[in-house]
């Protein structure tokens, strides 16, 4: 039996060996011609691999922008040619290179002759380019017939390349804030400011040889260097609650036919719940928006915030122990002593006994001056830096930040009055923002914020750096102040006011529009505002509504309807409970 296995393992090694020898003969003396012309004309080629984009998510993960499957169609333009029996096809069977190129664009959608015309520039430029980008941006539906055509016709100079690409399924809402990309990469919002430290992926490259006829060669393909993907932008921002006041911005700019509106939701922490724009831009369609309407306003526009920042005046004073909501001025409607200065009140009126929750509630610019006869402007300017007016917010791109006076005890008399009730002074929407977001978070002002985190490909959480909060004013101020505001709710006179069952405590603005510090103020045009805090007894949100140069009502009660509905929109989507306590009982007037 063992001499028998021995017989028959020496003749399968014989017929093994006498097989290789048979190849080697075959491959050195009959195939050699062949398989060396075969060989010299392979060709070395490279190809990207691209990374997919990191999403940008709200603060429930809903995707605001993300990445689909997409696909290049490329060519290598030395390797078009008539494709004929040489290549498989039936004996006298014929497609021409233009017969290709009409296959590819019905496909496509494109015109044919433009890919004609691609290729013949590139062979123009280079006799042996090797890799053109046809078109850009196939769906799934396209990728499945050019791969059917591939399988139809032996165009191995035609390949797909994965090119994923950025789609936004939210369409505007948050536009402002996530900004869009162009073909050369990011070009507004966060999508550009978060480009390369969070979501922008690493690309890699791979390498393959081509047959003589551009074939790619199976199994030549070697990664050489791997890619990465980006990392997911997670954002503090509610997008149900972007998407209604986007609405709602919307629904008054029409009613009171003005020229734009801002809707901004902050929590009491600093982070940011909507910051709502209209007009805005749809990121799928910038070219719809005029590029003026690209950025977002909170950030980058600068105004003189009127009456809404008497609050900031009140509060230092407040704060220095100069005054109480109790504090009784007679208050005329003009202060007009001897010398240069003048300030009066938006009407005339007798001469009024108001205490100080009286003047804030009846917006004096007069009685404001009044009660700040003992304030230094340097010791009211160093609370205004602490509310955070003159520096940055959240670095958005084109954000202002209007520096504060370096000397005010050095400004002229008259804007040493001015600065007092808002005017003089420029600040931002998102400024105010932080200001309010300081006396709803007991007199400590935080950083806002807009990116809550990043999570990178590896999984790694990365947060971004908060400054540490600062106490500008004392929590009884705080508090104080809040009472105080939610007087100008509830004797403000406005129907749409008041929040039945909740305490809310807000203060308002009409600013007058600088044409030209030359020219001085439009005497018609308005920006009118309304900014506030609720509840008042246990403070959660910052709401800051804003209608620009509004038309049939120029004055802030056409802001009051959009903060109320605004208001009234938190409440039901947060599940607010009612108010368990009466606001403080603050006398406007006082009697001799």
């Amino acid at each position: 039996m063992t001499r028998v296995r021995s017989i028959l393992t020496g003749i399968v090694v014989v017929a093994l060996v006498g097989a290789c020898v048979v190849r080697l003969v075959d491959i050195q003396l009959v195939r050699a011609e062949a398989l060396n012309a075969e060989a010299s004309g392979r060709v070395g080629a490279t190809a990207p691999i691209h990374g997919t984009r990191g999403d940008i998510v709200d603060a429930n993960g809903t995707v605001l922008a993300g990445t689909v499957d997409r696909w290049d169609l490329t060519i290598s333009p030395q390797f078009v040619h008539d494709l004929t029996e040489r290549d498989g096809l039936e004996a006298g069977e014929v497609v021409t290179g233009g017969e290709i190129f009409e296959r590819l664009a019905a496909i496509t959608g494109e015109d044919p002759l433009v890919y004609q015309a691609a290729v013949d520039a590139a062979l123009l430029a280079n006799p042996e380019s090797d890799y053109l980008v046809l078109d850009t941006g196939l769906d799934g539906t396209q990728y499945q017939q050019m791969r059917d055509l591939q399988q139809e016709l032996p165009i191995g100079f035609v390949t797909l390349r994965s090119n994923p690409q950025r789609v936004y399924p939210a369409g505007a809402v948050a536009g402002n804030l996530v900004g869009f990309m162009g073909t050369d990469g990011p070009l507004a919002g966060l999508e550009m400011t978060q480009d390369q430290s969070c979501l922008a992926p690493e690309p890699g490259e791979q390498t393959f040889e081509r047959g003589a006829d551009g074939t790619p060669i199976p199994g030549s393909t070697v990664v050489t260097e791997q890619s990465a993907d980006g990392g997911t932008l997670q954002l503090t921002i509610d997008a149900d609650v972007q998407f209604q006041a986007q609405q709602l911005a919307e629904q008054y700019r029409q009613q009171y036919q003005a020229q734009s509106a801002n809707v901004i939701v902050a929590r009491t922490d600093g982070s940011l719940v909507a910051v709502a724009q209209t007009p805005t831009v749809d990121p799928n369609d910038p070219a719809a928006t005029a590029a003026s309407d690209y950025g977002s306003f909170a950030f980058t526009q600068g105004l003189e915030p009127g009456s809404i920042f008497k609050t900031m005046a009140m509060a230092a004073m407040l704060d220095l122990g100069l005054v109480d909501p109790g504090t009784e001025r007679t208050v005329p409607w003009r202060y007009d002593p001897d010398g240069p200065v003048r300030v009066s009140d938006a009407h005339s009126h007798p001469d009024m006994q108001w205490t100080a929750t009286g003047i804030l509630v009846n917006s004096s610019n007069v009685g404001m001056v009044d009660l700040a006869q003992g304030m230094s402007r340097d010791d009211y300017f160093d609370y205004l830096a602490g509310f955070g007016f003159g520096a940055e917010t959240v670095g958005f791109p084109g954000e202002s930040t209007f520096p504060l006076a370096s000397d005010p005890s050095g400004l002229d008399a008259q804007t040493q009055l001015n600065v007092l009730f808002g005017q003089g002074i420029q600040v931002t929407p998102m400024q105010m923002v932080g200001a309010y977001q300081t006396i709803a978070n007991g007199g400590v002002h935080s950083d806002l914020q807009l990116v809550d985190s990043c999570t990178l490909a590896d999984g790694t959480v990365v947060s971004p750096e908060q400054g540490d909060d600062t106490r500008v004013i004392g929590e009884d101020t705080a508090d104080t102040l809040l009472g105080m505001m939610e007087h100008v709710v509830t004797d403000y006179g406005a129907v749409q006011f008041p929040i039945p069952g909740y305490r809310v405590a807000a203060k308002t603005g009409t600013a007058e529009v600088v044409l030209d510090p030359s020219v001085g103020y439009d005497p018609v045009q308005r920006i009118v505002t309304t900014a506030g805090v609720f509840p008042a007894d246990d403070p959660q949100f910052v709401v800051y509504v804003q209608l620009d140069l509004p038309q049939t009502e120029r004055t802030s009660a056409a802001a009051i309807p959009l903060f109320h509905d605004m208001v009234s929109l938190l409440i039901r989507e947060y599940d607010i409970p009612p108010s368990t306590s009466q606001a403080p009982d603050l006398p406007l007037e006082w009697n001799d």
